[in-house]
């Protein structure tokens, strides 16, 4: 079967959008197909929990279908989705502190949820993204957004609804500290950079 164009993706998108207008829940079927895994990323980043980041990623699209008449169709969809999955997320980093300490996420982060797609290819990477989870929510969705889901700076001002001067500073303060932490981390040399997937974007 030949892959769909970009036209043709985007029909049954409008398709799926409306039929979730008209209160049919086949409509998710198509959303969840193209969504799914790059929420379960997003959202995995973000809480460091697998169960939890299937559970988000649940209830977005069940709040998608509850108010998809909120959604704007001149708009795209994508960054309007996302930003439920990201809410959602913050609001059980808020709510739930049962995983607080970062033992806790450690000890999760062994088996945690990874699609073949988003596995971690070398030691650098796997640092990275476990000094992830020692960051502030703020800051850590700025990192995800920014560097994992390749957003730029002002495609994240909108889908938090914050300043663009607020996103390039929670990502100025992140990357200080995930620096800052790598560089303490046993194997690291001081005097070299540190190989990551942050270094793509430096100087931006």
């Amino acid at each position: 079967m030949r892959p769909k164009d970009g036209a043709a993706v985007a029909e049954d998108e409008s398709a799926a959008i409306a039929l979730l207008r008209q209160k049919d829940v086949k409509g998710l079927e198509t959303l969840v197909r193209r969504y799914q895994l790059r929420a379960l990323r997003m959202a995995f980043l973000i809480v460091g929990d697998r169960d939890v980041a299937e559970d988000i990623v649940a209830d977005a699209f069940v709040v998608t279908f509850e108010r998809i008449q909120q959604y704007d169709s001149q708009r795209p969809f994508a960054p309007w989705f996302h930003r439920i999955v990201v809410n959602l997320a913050l609001k059980w980093l808020r709510q739930d502190r049962r995983y607080a300490s970062w033992e806790a996420v450690e000890e999760r982060y062994s088996d945690a949820f990874q699609p073949d797609d988003v596995a971690i290819h070398n030691e650098s990477r796997q640092a990275i993204e476990a000094a992830l989870f020692r960051l502030p929510a703020e800051q850590r969705v700025a990192i995800v957004l920014r560097f994992y889901m390749d957003l730029e700076e002002r495609e994240i001002a909108n889908l938090l609804n914050v300043p663009l001067g607020t996103v390039k500073w929670r990502l100025h303060r992140a990357r200080k500290t995930l620096r800052g932490m790598l560089h303490r981390l046993e194997g690291f040399d001081e005097r070299r950079p540190v190989r990551t997937g942050l270094q793509r974007h430096e100087g931006q």
